[in-house]
């Protein structure tokens, strides 16, 4: 019994030793093989492009006509035909509107019938006239009744020219019956109807005028003062990323009550085809201040000293996307400071401290240490 104990516990040592021995290799091996190189941190970026210096304010402005009349009969009477509608384009002489011409016709019988009487009157004042003439070189009449005679006469020719201007207004009253474009434009408007009566004067139809165009915006009083110094352009909404040069032709001078604004009108210095009154538009009030910048999400400014800084990406970087999406080829960062001339929106305007083709960190900037490795994330492919 008691050698079987004795082998027993022979082989148990064995055993422990063994097993000793194993782990003890183990950890010689596990030391013995190189600690794992840190992997890079992928990162976005944005290529620096450096454009002029440009101080720029947008403002919504509606295209309009430069002269917009409003025409209307010269004389009062019954409308009984508009020939024309909203959008019509019409030339000189075109016929827009009639009116009922009957009375004016009868008031130019009865002016007719006037003169007849009135010619009739000084014919017989003339005849007069000339039998006392005679007489008074005979001394066969006195002077009074001679001057008396005269002055009959006078009176009698000067009403056969009143009446004839009555009656040649009366005749053109006819003619203002038919209301005609002077110049050529397009109906923006029509005020009256057939049937209705309108006084002389009265606003029958609005046309404006072919030619020049602007583009009216309304300006916040705080940015009035440089207006005139800025470099102007107009972007249709129809027609985006074409701008049209403009010039400031008129600054109001009072502010709107409602909004507190004051209205500019902008001459389109060549308006492009197919431009429409009344289609909506940008107005861009540039204004160059010298030197290049950079625009920069906001995103990619954090801090240095209590001043701004961006992170700059070694040209070493690559982004070639690996399966996961980020890249395999691996660059270090630079804290660099910058200076931010303004915000505009989401966007830092950069004035110093980059240069053009440099790529800097825009999203974590919080997270990133000076020499980390990183490298360029791309977008997986879907």
């Amino acid at each position: 019994m008691t050698g079987m104990r004795l082998a027993r516990g022979g082989v148990a040592a064995i055993g422990l030793l063994a097993l000793a021995a194993g782990l003890s290799g183990c950890k010689e091996t596990h030391s013995a093989a190189a600690p794992p190189e840190a992997e890079a941190r992928p990162v976005r970026v944005a290529t620096v492009a450096l454009e002029p210096a440009t101080d720029s304010v947008r403002y919504p402005a509606v295209i309009r006509p430069r002269v917009e009349a409003d025409v209307g009969f010269r004389v009062g009477g019954k409308v009984i035909a508009r020939l024309v509608e909203v959008g019509a384009r019409v030339e000189p002489g075109m016929a827009l509107a009639k009116l009922d011409p009957t009375d004016l016709q009868l008031q130019i019988k009865a002016s007719q019938a006037q003169l007849a009487s009135a010619r009739s009157d000084a014919a017989n004042a003339g005849g007069d006239f000339a039998r006392y003439s005679s007489l008074r070189q005979g001394e066969w009449t006195t002077r009074q009744e001679y001057d008396r005679r005269k002055t009959a006469l006078d009176k009698a020719e000067a009403r056969v020219r009143e009446v004839e201007a009555q009656l040649r207004v009366l005749t053109n009253s006819v003619q203002y019956a038919t209301l005609v474009a002077d110049e050529a434009g397009i109906v923006t408007a029509t005020l009256v109807e057939p049937g209705q009566v309108v006084a002389q004067g009265q606003t029958a139809l609005r046309v404006a005028r072919l030619g020049a165009v602007e583009a009216v915006a309304n300006i916040p009083e705080q940015q009035l003062g440089d207006l005139p110094k800025r470099r102007l352009s107009v972007e249709l909404w129809a027609q985006p990323g074409s701008a049209v040069p403009g010039t400031l032709r008129e600054l109001s001078p009072s502010a709107d009550p409602g909004t507190r604004t004051y209205q500019a009108k902008i001459t389109l210095d060549n308006p492009p085809p197919g431009l429409q009154l009344g289609m909506t538009a940008t107005v861009t009030a540039a204004l160059d201040h010298g030197g290049l910048v950079a625009r920069l999400p906001i995103s990619a400014l954090t801090q240095r000293e209590q001043k701004p800084a961006v992170w700059v990406l070694s040209q070493a970087a690559g982004s070639q996307a690996g399966p996961q999406g980020d890249a395999h080829a691996a660059g270090t960062l630079e804290l660099r400071p910058v200076a931010v001339a303004a915000y505009a929106g989401d966007l830092a305007i950069v004035a110093g401290g980059l240069k053009d083709g440099e790529r800097v960190v825009t999203a974590g900037v919080h997270k990133l240490d000076a020499g980390q490795k990183v490298r360029v994330w791309t977008e997986p492919a879907r």
